[in-house]
């Protein structure tokens, strides 16, 4: 199975990952917001949109144009305004952000650098800045953006969060723990904070401590998937197989698609040798992730004790076909 992976998306401010998870443990993406639209067939494309001269009009149209997704036109725009005038920021900053949701991360990145050069103390650039780093796996540059973006504003509670889990992704659990912290006496009653902190306390070993954690998250909201999944696997990992099933079915009715937790339920199941459980869990897995080949083994495991030979040499099978085609594809 996947280890842990990160939810993330890089954050805008007047534009708005998760990708769903499916790792060992799983971060909790907190309320970034990428810019939500009405339908494009809104835009109001008239003709005082075509007779649009100063730098003025065309930032506002390329203002326009993103609040409805359009974010290629709203690119052209900004560059023209930016063109007439390479002293708003404003404009650097939204031309970032439309890169960003069209996943032209280096384009973005120099435009919050624009901004930044002009603006040295401008919060929104550093902290867009992080999050474009953060989204393409530059872990380092995106701490730094984020320390700087606390620094200047030092309430700004997702840049805590993001800094934490970028601490995390390059080893460093410590700092990652007084960040998330720190985030946390920010919010105290945030379940999506208690639940992260405990997911590094469990990447440093330090079980009692995530567990303390995942139980305060999950004080605050019963139905928190990562800390229900999370607290499963603790229990997994130390033998209690009740307790683990009982956490994994809560962590699958807050998300029936969550691959792992239904594979897992599945194996713990075997354990209690209720077969018809397992299968049917093994089932659901496949359904979300069917090129994990083992879930088809397993299958296949629990209908041979069960006594059914075809279901099980049916499964077998299809086993066998899927790690052959992974060996073909390996050695391309």
């Amino acid at each position: 199975m996947n280890k842990r992976n990160i939810v993330s998306v890089a954050t805008v401010c007047s534009l708005v990952m998760v990708t769903l998870c499916n790792p060992a443990r799983c971060f909790s993406q907190e309320g970034k917001e990428r810019g939500t639209s009405d339908t494009a067939s809104k835009v109001e494309k008239d003709s005082s949109f075509n007779n649009i001269n100063t730098a003025r009009e065309q930032y506002k149209q390329g203002l326009h144009y993103a609040k409805y997704g359009l974010f290629e036109e709203a690119i052209e725009m900004f560059k023209k305004s930016l063109a007439k005038n390479p002293n708003n920021v404003d404009a650097y900053n939204n031309l970032g952000l439309a890169y960003t949701q069209k996943g032209m991360f280096d384009n973005a990145i120099e435009a919050f650098q624009k901004v930044i050069e002009q603006k040295p103390d401008n919060v929104d650039a550093h902290y867009n800045l992080g999050t474009a780093y953060f989204d393409t796996g530059r872990f380092d540059k995106a701490i730094e953006s984020f320390k700087k973006t606390v620094q200047i504003k030092p309430d700004h509670r997702t840049a805590y969060s993001l800094l934490g889990i970028a601490y995390s992704k390059v080893g460093k659990y410590d700092d990652a723990i007084q960040t998330l912290k720190k985030r946390i006496e920010l919010d105290p009653n945030l379940a999506i904070a208690h639940s992260n902190l405990g997911i590094v306390y469990s990447m440093k070993g330090r079980d009692k401590e995530a567990m303390k954690e995942y139980t305060k998250a999950l004080e605050i909201d019963p139905g928190h998937e990562s800390a229900l999944y999370n607290t499963a696997l603790l229990y997994d990992k130390t033998g209690d197989t009740d307790k683990a099933i009982q956490y994994y079915i809560k962590a699958t009715e807050s998300n029936v698609s969550n691959a792992d937790a239904q594979y897992r339920l599945g194996k713990n199941y075997i354990k209690k040798k209720q077969y018809d459980d397992a299968i049917n869990a093994f089932q659901i897995a496949v359904m979300t992730n069917p090129d994990n080949a083992e879930i088809y083994q397993d299958i296949g495991n629990a209908y041979k004790a069960k006594g059914m030979k075809k279901e099980a040499e049916g499964y077998f099978s299809l086993y066998k076909k899927q790690t052959k085609g992974k060996k073909k594809a390996a050695a391309k």
